[in-house]
Protein backbone atom coordinates (compact mmCIF):
# COMPACT_ATOMS: atom_id res chain seq x y z
CA UNK A 1 0.00 0.00 0.00
CA UNK A 2 2.68 2.44 1.00
CA UNK A 3 4.48 1.63 -2.52
CA UNK A 4 1.56 2.13 -4.54
CA UNK A 5 1.01 5.58 -2.66
CA UNK A 6 4.35 6.28 -3.93
CA UNK A 7 3.84 5.55 -7.25
CA UNK A 8 0.14 7.33 -7.95
CA UNK A 9 2.50 10.69 -6.00
CA UNK A 10 5.31 10.18 -8.70
CA UNK A 11 2.22 9.97 -11.40
CA UNK A 12 0.43 12.77 -9.98
CA UNK A 13 3.62 14.57 -9.56
CA UNK A 14 4.81 14.34 -13.38
CA UNK A 15 1.53 15.18 -14.36
CA UNK A 16 1.31 18.21 -12.65
CA UNK A 17 4.74 19.09 -13.56
CA UNK A 18 3.91 18.93 -17.76
CA UNK A 19 0.23 21.34 -16.87
CA UNK A 20 2.24 23.98 -15.12
CA UNK A 21 5.75 23.44 -17.20
CA UNK A 22 4.45 25.66 -20.39
CA UNK A 23 4.57 28.51 -18.62
CA UNK A 24 8.34 27.95 -17.56
CA UNK A 25 9.69 27.03 -20.66
CA UNK A 26 8.12 29.98 -22.16
CA UNK A 27 9.83 32.51 -20.00
CA UNK A 28 13.03 30.48 -20.02
CA UNK A 29 12.86 29.78 -23.97
CA UNK A 30 12.14 33.75 -24.33
CA UNK A 31 15.55 34.36 -21.89
CA UNK A 32 17.48 32.20 -23.95
CA UNK A 33 16.54 33.78 -27.17
CA UNK A 34 17.15 37.29 -25.94
CA UNK A 35 20.66 36.42 -24.59
CA UNK A 36 21.09 34.47 -28.15
CA UNK A 37 20.20 38.01 -30.01
CA UNK A 38 22.68 39.94 -27.52
CA UNK A 39 25.35 37.45 -28.40
CA UNK A 40 24.79 36.93 -32.13
CA UNK A 41 25.82 40.94 -32.37
CA UNK A 42 29.07 39.98 -30.78
CA UNK A 43 29.56 37.44 -32.69
CA UNK A 44 32.74 36.73 -35.51
CA UNK A 45 32.42 35.20 -38.78
CA UNK A 46 33.09 31.48 -37.64
CA UNK A 47 29.66 30.82 -37.88
CA UNK A 48 29.79 31.91 -41.59
CA UNK A 49 32.94 30.28 -42.75
CA UNK A 50 30.44 26.74 -42.52
CA UNK A 51 31.18 25.36 -38.77
CA UNK A 52 28.58 22.91 -37.58
CA UNK A 53 26.79 23.46 -34.25
CA UNK A 54 27.47 21.26 -31.35
CA UNK A 55 25.08 19.02 -31.55
CA UNK A 56 22.81 18.92 -28.22
CA UNK A 57 22.87 16.24 -25.27
CA UNK A 58 20.78 13.18 -25.60
CA UNK A 59 20.09 12.15 -22.10
CA UNK A 60 20.80 8.21 -22.00
CA UNK A 61 17.62 8.02 -19.77
CA UNK A 62 15.48 9.59 -22.27
CA UNK A 63 16.17 6.56 -24.58
CA UNK A 64 14.37 6.54 -28.49
CA UNK A 65 11.77 9.53 -27.44
CA UNK A 66 14.37 11.81 -27.66
CA UNK A 67 14.17 12.52 -31.24
CA UNK A 68 16.19 15.41 -31.47
CA UNK A 69 15.92 18.46 -34.42
CA UNK A 70 13.53 16.67 -37.09
CA UNK A 71 15.77 19.39 -39.47
CA UNK A 72 18.51 17.83 -38.65
CA UNK A 73 18.07 15.38 -40.85
CA UNK A 74 18.39 16.95 -43.94
CA UNK A 75 22.01 18.26 -42.63
CA UNK A 76 23.44 14.41 -42.09
CA UNK A 77 26.28 12.94 -44.18
CA UNK A 78 26.16 9.67 -45.36
CA UNK A 79 26.99 6.95 -43.06
CA UNK A 80 29.99 4.86 -43.99
CA UNK A 81 30.02 2.16 -41.92
CA UNK A 82 30.99 -1.35 -43.98
CA UNK A 83 28.42 -3.90 -44.53
CA UNK A 84 31.08 -6.75 -43.29
CA UNK A 85 32.20 -4.40 -40.19
CA UNK A 86 31.40 -5.08 -36.38
CA UNK A 87 28.39 -2.16 -36.37
CA UNK A 88 24.63 -1.73 -37.64
CA UNK A 89 24.70 0.35 -40.48
CA UNK A 90 22.73 4.23 -39.56
CA UNK A 91 21.34 6.72 -41.61
CA UNK A 92 23.42 9.22 -41.08
CA UNK A 93 25.99 11.23 -38.96
CA UNK A 94 25.66 14.83 -38.18
CA UNK A 95 28.49 16.74 -39.27
CA UNK A 96 30.53 18.23 -36.89
CA UNK A 97 34.17 19.61 -36.00
CA UNK A 98 33.89 20.92 -32.73
CA UNK A 99 35.82 19.13 -29.63
CA UNK A 100 33.53 19.53 -26.45
CA UNK A 101 32.60 17.74 -23.09
CA UNK A 102 29.56 17.87 -21.51
CA UNK A 103 28.87 16.95 -17.51
CA UNK A 104 25.75 15.23 -16.69
CA UNK A 105 23.63 14.14 -13.40
CA UNK A 106 21.10 11.90 -13.40
CA UNK A 107 18.37 10.54 -10.59
CA UNK A 108 15.95 7.97 -10.98
CA UNK A 109 13.47 6.39 -9.08
CA UNK A 110 11.96 2.78 -9.58
CA UNK A 111 9.23 0.87 -8.35
CA UNK A 112 9.84 -2.66 -8.85
CA UNK A 113 6.96 -5.79 -8.22
CA UNK A 114 10.02 -8.52 -8.44
CA UNK A 115 13.51 -7.33 -7.43
CA UNK A 116 15.06 -10.50 -8.11
CA UNK A 117 16.61 -10.42 -4.73
CA UNK A 118 18.93 -13.52 -3.78
CA UNK A 119 15.86 -14.33 -0.76
CA UNK A 120 12.89 -15.17 -2.97
CA UNK A 121 10.98 -13.09 -1.39
CA UNK A 122 8.31 -11.28 -3.54
CA UNK A 123 6.29 -7.56 -3.40
CA UNK A 124 6.47 -4.31 -4.65
CA UNK A 125 10.25 -2.50 -3.53
CA UNK A 126 11.65 0.85 -4.74
CA UNK A 127 14.87 1.63 -6.34
CA UNK A 128 16.74 5.25 -6.21
CA UNK A 129 19.48 5.07 -8.94
CA UNK A 130 21.93 8.01 -8.88
CA UNK A 131 24.50 8.67 -11.74
CA UNK A 132 26.77 11.50 -13.22
CA UNK A 133 28.92 10.95 -16.19
CA UNK A 134 30.78 13.01 -18.86
CA UNK A 135 30.40 12.93 -22.58
CA UNK A 136 34.07 14.23 -24.27
CA UNK A 137 34.23 14.60 -28.35
CA UNK A 138 37.34 15.35 -29.66
CA UNK A 139 38.22 15.67 -33.29
CA UNK A 140 41.87 16.61 -34.30
CA UNK A 141 43.59 15.57 -37.45
CA UNK A 142 42.48 12.50 -38.76
CA UNK A 143 41.36 11.15 -35.38
CA UNK A 144 37.84 11.28 -34.45
CA UNK A 145 37.18 10.30 -30.72
CA UNK A 146 34.07 10.05 -28.69
CA UNK A 147 34.03 8.80 -24.97
CA UNK A 148 31.28 8.49 -22.58
CA UNK A 149 31.71 7.71 -18.81
CA UNK A 150 28.57 7.23 -16.29
CA UNK A 151 29.26 5.87 -12.67
CA UNK A 152 26.63 6.03 -9.54
CA UNK A 153 24.58 3.44 -8.02
CA UNK A 154 21.51 1.91 -6.98
CA UNK A 155 20.11 1.67 -3.78
CA UNK A 156 16.72 -0.26 -2.57
CA UNK A 157 14.49 0.60 0.51
CA UNK A 158 13.92 -3.70 0.93
CA UNK A 159 16.46 -4.86 3.49
CA UNK A 160 16.53 -8.19 0.93
CA UNK A 161 18.07 -6.37 -1.75
CA UNK A 162 21.31 -5.19 -2.31
CA UNK A 163 22.66 -1.67 -3.31
CA UNK A 164 24.60 -1.57 -6.27
CA UNK A 165 27.16 -0.02 -8.05
CA UNK A 166 26.68 1.13 -11.81
CA UNK A 167 29.10 1.78 -14.53
CA UNK A 168 28.84 2.51 -18.31
CA UNK A 169 31.46 3.35 -20.56
CA UNK A 170 31.61 3.98 -24.41
CA UNK A 171 34.71 4.83 -26.80
CA UNK A 172 34.15 4.86 -29.93
CA UNK A 173 37.56 6.26 -32.32
CA UNK A 174 37.89 6.70 -35.68
CA UNK A 175 41.48 7.09 -37.51
CA UNK A 176 41.05 8.02 -41.23
CA UNK A 177 43.86 8.23 -44.28
CA UNK A 178 43.54 8.08 -47.75
CA UNK A 179 42.53 4.69 -48.29
CA UNK A 180 41.92 3.11 -44.69
CA UNK A 181 40.29 3.85 -42.25
CA UNK A 182 40.90 2.08 -38.25
CA UNK A 183 37.93 1.79 -36.14
CA UNK A 184 38.98 1.00 -32.35
CA UNK A 185 35.97 0.31 -30.08
CA UNK A 186 34.70 -0.37 -26.40
CA UNK A 187 31.61 -1.10 -24.67
CA UNK A 188 31.24 -1.44 -21.02
CA UNK A 189 28.97 -2.22 -18.70
CA UNK A 190 28.56 -2.73 -14.96
CA UNK A 191 25.29 -3.50 -13.66
CA UNK A 192 23.44 -5.16 -11.09
CA UNK A 193 20.38 -6.48 -14.02
CA UNK A 194 19.86 -8.09 -17.61
CA UNK A 195 20.74 -5.84 -19.69
CA UNK A 196 18.05 -6.34 -22.47
CA UNK A 197 14.73 -4.70 -21.58
CA UNK A 198 15.73 -3.32 -18.01
CA UNK A 199 13.85 -0.31 -17.51
CA UNK A 200 16.28 1.48 -15.61
CA UNK A 201 18.55 2.12 -18.01
CA UNK A 202 18.12 2.51 -21.56
CA UNK A 203 21.72 1.35 -23.52
CA UNK A 204 24.83 3.29 -23.45
CA UNK A 205 24.68 6.85 -25.52
CA UNK A 206 27.70 8.16 -27.17
CA UNK A 207 28.19 12.45 -27.21
CA UNK A 208 25.34 13.76 -29.86
CA UNK A 209 22.94 11.34 -29.11
CA UNK A 210 24.67 8.70 -31.28
CA UNK A 211 24.85 5.04 -30.49
CA UNK A 212 27.87 2.59 -30.58
CA UNK A 213 25.85 0.43 -32.53
CA UNK A 214 27.48 -2.93 -32.15
CA UNK A 215 25.75 -6.10 -33.77
CA UNK A 216 24.52 -8.88 -31.98
CA UNK A 217 27.53 -11.37 -32.37
CA UNK A 218 30.07 -8.89 -31.14
CA UNK A 219 27.94 -8.34 -27.90
CA UNK A 220 28.25 -11.49 -25.30
CA UNK A 221 24.49 -11.20 -25.03
CA UNK A 222 22.00 -10.91 -21.75
CA UNK A 223 18.27 -12.42 -23.22
CA UNK A 224 17.38 -14.63 -20.00
CA UNK A 225 16.67 -13.34 -16.66
CA UNK A 226 18.54 -14.45 -13.75
CA UNK A 227 18.79 -13.06 -10.09
CA UNK A 228 20.40 -9.58 -9.49
CA UNK A 229 23.96 -9.24 -8.74
CA UNK A 230 27.04 -7.51 -10.02
CA UNK A 231 27.94 -8.73 -13.51
CA UNK A 232 30.48 -7.06 -15.89
CA UNK A 233 30.16 -7.35 -19.55
CA UNK A 234 32.43 -5.79 -22.65
CA UNK A 235 33.21 -5.65 -25.71
CA UNK A 236 36.48 -4.39 -27.22
CA UNK A 237 36.98 -3.92 -31.28
CA UNK A 238 39.52 -3.25 -33.68
CA UNK A 239 38.53 -2.61 -37.22
CA UNK A 240 40.59 -1.99 -40.25
CA UNK A 241 38.92 -0.74 -43.52
CA UNK A 242 40.98 -0.55 -46.84
CA UNK A 243 39.45 0.80 -50.14
CA UNK A 244 40.55 -1.52 -53.01
CA UNK A 245 38.64 0.73 -55.96
CA UNK A 246 36.08 3.72 -55.32
CA UNK A 247 33.24 0.94 -54.94
CA UNK A 248 35.04 -1.77 -53.30
CA UNK A 249 36.79 -2.77 -49.92
CA UNK A 250 37.80 -5.31 -47.68
CA UNK A 251 37.31 -5.39 -43.78
CA UNK A 252 38.80 -6.99 -41.32
CA UNK A 253 38.07 -7.12 -37.89
CA UNK A 254 39.11 -8.21 -34.27
CA UNK A 255 38.13 -8.42 -30.27
CA UNK A 256 37.45 -9.86 -27.77
CA UNK A 257 34.02 -10.03 -25.81
CA UNK A 258 33.32 -10.84 -21.68
CA UNK A 259 30.35 -11.76 -19.46
CA UNK A 260 31.29 -12.25 -15.70
CA UNK A 261 29.04 -12.16 -12.56
CA UNK A 262 30.58 -12.02 -9.31
CA UNK A 263 29.18 -14.31 -6.21
CA UNK A 264 27.13 -16.64 -8.35
CA UNK A 265 27.24 -19.84 -9.96
CA UNK A 266 26.20 -18.85 -13.49
CA UNK A 267 28.90 -19.60 -16.43
CA UNK A 268 31.36 -16.55 -17.26
CA UNK A 269 32.08 -16.51 -20.69
CA UNK A 270 34.91 -15.26 -23.09
CA UNK A 271 34.40 -15.12 -26.90
CA UNK A 272 37.38 -14.11 -29.07
CA UNK A 273 36.45 -12.77 -32.51
CA UNK A 274 37.61 -11.88 -36.01
CA UNK A 275 35.79 -11.48 -38.60
CA UNK A 276 36.99 -10.63 -42.65
CA UNK A 277 35.05 -9.55 -45.47
CA UNK A 278 34.65 -8.11 -49.12
CA UNK A 279 32.19 -4.84 -49.34
CA UNK A 280 30.86 -3.96 -53.32
CA UNK A 281 28.80 -0.31 -53.55
CA UNK A 282 26.60 -1.22 -56.49
CA UNK A 283 24.50 2.18 -55.88
CA UNK A 284 24.57 4.71 -54.09
CA UNK A 285 22.13 3.53 -51.06
CA UNK A 286 23.02 -0.14 -52.37
CA UNK A 287 25.56 -2.14 -50.75
CA UNK A 288 26.67 -5.71 -51.17
CA UNK A 289 29.30 -8.01 -48.59
CA UNK A 290 30.13 -11.25 -48.43
CA UNK A 291 32.14 -12.26 -44.61
CA UNK A 292 33.62 -15.17 -42.68
CA UNK A 293 33.17 -15.02 -38.79
CA UNK A 294 35.00 -17.08 -36.18
CA UNK A 295 33.94 -16.90 -32.25
CA UNK A 296 35.54 -19.09 -30.04
CA UNK A 297 33.56 -19.42 -27.27
CA UNK A 298 35.13 -20.39 -23.44
CA UNK A 299 33.90 -20.48 -19.78
CA UNK A 300 35.52 -19.88 -16.77
CA UNK A 301 33.61 -22.96 -14.68
CA UNK A 302 32.88 -25.34 -17.20
CA UNK A 303 34.79 -27.28 -19.61
CA UNK A 304 32.97 -26.89 -22.37
CA UNK A 305 34.34 -25.07 -25.56
CA UNK A 306 32.66 -24.13 -28.96
CA UNK A 307 34.58 -23.32 -31.62
CA UNK A 308 31.98 -21.77 -34.55
CA UNK A 309 32.25 -20.60 -38.03
CA UNK A 310 29.67 -18.38 -39.60
CA UNK A 311 29.67 -17.14 -43.33
CA UNK A 312 27.00 -15.01 -44.66
CA UNK A 313 26.17 -13.51 -47.60
CA UNK A 314 25.04 -9.32 -46.95
CA UNK A 315 22.91 -7.09 -48.17
CA UNK A 316 22.55 -3.06 -47.26
CA UNK A 317 20.54 0.21 -48.60
CA UNK A 318 21.08 3.30 -46.84
CA UNK A 319 18.76 6.51 -47.59
CA UNK A 320 20.80 9.19 -45.59
CA UNK A 321 18.65 10.88 -43.05
CA UNK A 322 15.66 8.16 -43.82
CA UNK A 323 16.31 4.31 -44.19
CA UNK A 324 18.68 2.04 -43.19
CA UNK A 325 18.12 -1.68 -43.78
CA UNK A 326 20.53 -5.09 -44.16
CA UNK A 327 20.25 -8.40 -43.64
CA UNK A 328 22.70 -11.03 -43.80
CA UNK A 329 22.16 -14.91 -43.87
CA UNK A 330 24.24 -18.27 -44.51
CA UNK A 331 25.83 -21.37 -43.07
CA UNK A 332 26.79 -21.59 -39.57
CA UNK A 333 29.09 -24.82 -38.08
CA UNK A 334 30.15 -24.89 -34.44
CA UNK A 335 32.73 -27.93 -32.91
CA UNK A 336 31.64 -28.53 -29.40
CA UNK A 337 34.09 -30.10 -27.25
CA UNK A 338 34.80 -31.72 -24.31
CA UNK A 339 37.57 -32.92 -22.33
CA UNK A 340 37.09 -36.03 -20.57
CA UNK A 341 39.63 -37.29 -18.29
CA UNK A 342 40.06 -41.07 -18.13
CA UNK A 343 42.95 -42.58 -15.53
CA UNK A 344 44.91 -45.90 -16.46
CA UNK A 345 47.33 -48.14 -13.68
CA UNK A 346 46.73 -48.73 -10.32
CA UNK A 347 46.36 -47.10 -7.27
CA UNK A 348 48.51 -47.97 -4.12
CA UNK A 349 46.42 -46.14 -1.40
CA UNK A 350 46.57 -42.20 -0.30
CA UNK A 351 47.16 -40.33 -3.81
CA UNK A 352 47.46 -40.24 -7.35
CA UNK A 353 50.97 -41.28 -7.85
CA UNK A 354 49.56 -44.55 -8.67
CA UNK A 355 48.19 -43.98 -11.75
CA UNK A 356 48.31 -41.79 -14.76
CA UNK A 357 45.75 -39.42 -15.90
CA UNK A 358 44.99 -38.46 -19.94
CA UNK A 359 42.71 -36.10 -20.90
CA UNK A 360 40.66 -36.53 -24.06
CA UNK A 361 38.45 -34.57 -26.36
CA UNK A 362 34.98 -35.46 -27.24
CA UNK A 363 33.75 -33.17 -29.97
CA UNK A 364 30.76 -32.87 -31.74
CA UNK A 365 29.92 -30.64 -34.67
CA UNK A 366 26.38 -29.06 -35.30
CA UNK A 367 25.02 -27.24 -38.44
CA UNK A 368 23.13 -24.65 -38.40
CA UNK A 369 21.27 -21.47 -40.36
CA UNK A 370 21.99 -17.99 -39.05
CA UNK A 371 19.99 -15.26 -40.32
CA UNK A 372 20.60 -11.35 -39.03
CA UNK A 373 18.77 -8.16 -40.33
CA UNK A 374 18.38 -4.12 -38.67
CA UNK A 375 16.05 -1.47 -39.76
CA UNK A 376 16.00 2.29 -38.84
CA UNK A 377 13.28 4.31 -40.68
CA UNK A 378 13.01 7.89 -39.75
CA UNK A 379 10.34 10.16 -40.71
CA UNK A 380 10.52 14.00 -39.48
CA UNK A 381 8.39 13.28 -36.25
CA UNK A 382 8.19 9.53 -35.91
CA UNK A 383 11.15 7.03 -36.16
CA UNK A 384 10.92 3.06 -36.01
CA UNK A 385 13.75 0.62 -35.37
CA UNK A 386 13.42 -3.21 -35.45
CA UNK A 387 16.29 -6.14 -35.56
CA UNK A 388 16.03 -10.39 -36.11
CA UNK A 389 18.16 -12.85 -35.24
CA UNK A 390 18.72 -16.36 -35.14
CA UNK A 391 22.41 -18.47 -34.67
CA UNK A 392 24.36 -19.74 -32.02
CA UNK A 393 24.97 -17.79 -28.57
CA UNK A 394 26.76 -17.86 -25.39
CA UNK A 395 24.38 -18.87 -23.33
CA UNK A 396 23.62 -15.76 -21.18
CA UNK A 397 25.32 -17.26 -18.59
CA UNK A 398 22.67 -19.60 -18.54
CA UNK A 399 23.88 -22.40 -21.28
CA UNK A 400 27.03 -23.43 -22.16
CA UNK A 401 25.72 -22.46 -25.95
CA UNK A 402 22.36 -21.91 -27.08
CA UNK A 403 20.34 -21.81 -30.57
CA UNK A 404 18.88 -18.31 -29.67
CA UNK A 405 16.61 -16.14 -31.84
CA UNK A 406 15.45 -12.73 -30.72
CA UNK A 407 13.78 -9.70 -31.80
CA UNK A 408 13.36 -6.30 -30.80
CA UNK A 409 11.69 -3.20 -32.27
CA UNK A 410 10.83 0.60 -30.98
CA UNK A 411 9.27 3.22 -31.92
CA UNK A 412 9.15 7.50 -31.16
CA UNK A 413 7.49 10.33 -31.89
CA UNK A 414 7.37 13.86 -31.41
CA UNK A 415 4.28 14.08 -29.92
CA UNK A 416 4.16 18.25 -29.25
CA UNK A 417 6.52 20.68 -29.60
CA UNK A 418 8.24 19.84 -25.86
CA UNK A 419 6.46 16.40 -25.27
CA UNK A 420 8.24 12.93 -26.99
CA UNK A 421 7.12 9.44 -26.21
CA UNK A 422 7.83 6.00 -27.45
CA UNK A 423 7.32 2.52 -27.10
CA UNK A 424 9.78 -0.79 -27.26
CA UNK A 425 9.30 -4.49 -27.78
CA UNK A 426 11.33 -7.52 -27.36
CA UNK A 427 11.27 -11.51 -27.78
CA UNK A 428 13.99 -14.13 -27.67
CA UNK A 429 14.42 -17.73 -27.07
CA UNK A 430 17.15 -19.61 -25.95
CA UNK A 431 17.54 -23.49 -26.22
CA UNK A 432 20.51 -25.03 -24.90
CA UNK A 433 22.80 -26.63 -27.32
CA UNK A 434 22.57 -30.94 -27.56
CA UNK A 435 26.44 -31.32 -26.87
CA UNK A 436 28.34 -34.61 -25.57
CA UNK A 437 26.48 -35.94 -23.04
CA UNK A 438 24.47 -39.13 -22.08
CA UNK A 439 21.21 -37.12 -21.11
CA UNK A 440 21.05 -33.88 -22.69
CA UNK A 441 18.56 -31.48 -20.39
CA UNK A 442 17.23 -29.78 -23.87
CA UNK A 443 16.19 -26.93 -21.80
CA UNK A 444 14.85 -23.57 -23.00
CA UNK A 445 13.87 -19.88 -22.10
CA UNK A 446 11.46 -17.68 -23.38
CA UNK A 447 11.60 -14.07 -22.73
CA UNK A 448 9.36 -11.03 -23.38
CA UNK A 449 9.47 -7.40 -22.34
CA UNK A 450 7.39 -4.16 -23.62
CA UNK A 451 7.29 -0.56 -22.18
CA UNK A 452 6.59 2.79 -22.75
CA UNK A 453 7.72 6.31 -21.83
CA UNK A 454 7.15 9.91 -21.96
CA UNK A 455 10.00 12.63 -21.90
CA UNK A 456 9.82 16.46 -21.43
CA UNK A 457 12.47 18.88 -21.70
CA UNK A 458 12.72 22.05 -18.99
CA UNK A 459 14.54 24.64 -20.84
CA UNK A 460 17.80 23.27 -22.38
CA UNK A 461 19.63 22.26 -18.98
CA UNK A 462 16.61 19.56 -17.88
CA UNK A 463 14.87 16.64 -19.05
CA UNK A 464 12.33 14.51 -16.71
CA UNK A 465 10.87 11.13 -18.09
CA UNK A 466 8.17 8.82 -17.15
CA UNK A 467 8.31 4.85 -18.25
CA UNK A 468 6.50 1.49 -17.77
CA UNK A 469 8.11 -1.34 -18.43
CA UNK A 470 6.86 -5.43 -18.27
CA UNK A 471 9.09 -8.55 -18.24
CA UNK A 472 8.00 -12.24 -18.42
CA UNK A 473 9.45 -15.62 -18.86
CA UNK A 474 9.07 -19.15 -18.92
CA UNK A 475 10.63 -22.25 -19.37
CA UNK A 476 10.00 -25.50 -20.05
CA UNK A 477 12.15 -26.84 -16.41
CA UNK A 478 11.52 -25.04 -13.62
CA UNK A 479 14.32 -22.35 -12.87
CA UNK A 480 15.12 -20.22 -9.44
CA UNK A 481 15.41 -16.70 -8.42
CA UNK A 482 16.31 -16.96 -4.94
CA UNK A 483 14.78 -19.81 -2.61
CA UNK A 484 11.60 -19.64 -5.25
CA UNK A 485 11.56 -21.64 -8.05
CA UNK A 486 8.93 -21.22 -10.67
CA UNK A 487 8.33 -22.42 -14.58
CA UNK A 488 6.88 -18.74 -15.30
CA UNK A 489 8.40 -14.89 -13.67
CA UNK A 490 6.92 -11.55 -14.40
CA UNK A 491 8.12 -8.04 -13.69
CA UNK A 492 6.21 -4.30 -13.79
CA UNK A 493 8.51 -1.63 -13.02
CA UNK A 494 7.18 2.19 -13.57
CA UNK A 495 10.80 4.65 -13.64
CA UNK A 496 10.49 8.42 -13.03
CA UNK A 497 13.88 10.05 -14.17
CA UNK A 498 15.28 13.47 -14.17
CA UNK A 499 18.21 14.19 -16.11
CA UNK A 500 20.54 17.42 -15.83
CA UNK A 501 23.23 17.96 -18.20
CA UNK A 502 25.25 21.33 -19.34
CA UNK A 503 25.63 22.77 -22.26
CA UNK A 504 28.64 21.59 -24.35
CA UNK A 505 31.58 23.35 -23.53
CA UNK A 506 34.34 23.74 -26.00
CA UNK A 507 38.36 23.39 -25.39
Amino acid sequence: MRLMKLILGMLASLMLALVIAPTSARAQQDQNQTQQSAQAQGQNQSQSQGNAPIPAYHSPLAGLSDNGDAASADQMQPDTRPLAGAQDIAIGTLPNTHSYWEPHFDITTTGDSNPLNASGSNGWTTWTTLMAGIDLHRVSGNSNLAVTYTAGGEISNDGNSNSSILQQFGLNEKISWRRSTLTLIDQLDYVPDIAIGYGSLSGLQLPGGGSLGLQQGFLPGQAIVTPEGERLTNTAIVQDDTYLTPRSSITFVAGYSLLHYYGSDLLNMGDTIFQGGYNYQMTRKDTLAVFYRFSGYRYGNINQSINDNLAQLSYGRRVTGKLAFQIAAGPEISFLQIPISTTSGSGTGGGSSGGTGTVTLNSQRQIYWSLNSSLTYQLQRTGFVASYNHGLSGGSGVFAGAVSDSVSGAVSRQLSRVLGGGMNFGYSRNAGVDYAAATPINQSYDYWFGGANLSRPFGRDLNVSLAYQIQYQNSNVPFCIGTACETTLTRNMITLSVAWHSRPLTY
